[in-house]
């Protein structure tokens, strides 16, 4: 378990995720699944995680950016 300090304007924006999710039957959704998704969504996207179902290695955003020399 970790503690991180969040800005105002990041926590309103996760409250606006939550609420935005919150269906039945699920209910609604706990601040840090909330987290785990949005952090996950990030790497996956930036390829520091694999997506899944994903065999190609990754190869992270920063570098797959880099132009040859």
């Amino acid at each position: 378990m970790i503690s991180v300090k969040l800005d105002d304007e990041l926590l309103d924006g996760i409250e606006g995720f939550i609420a935005d999710r919150d269906e039945l039957p699920r209910g609604r959704m706990s601040f840090d699944d909330a987290i785990n998704v949005i952090v996950r969504d990030w790497l996956m996207g930036q390829g520091y995680i694999e997506l899944p179902g994903d065999t190609d290695p990754i190869t992270p955003a920063l570098e797959a950016a880099m132009v040859p020399k």
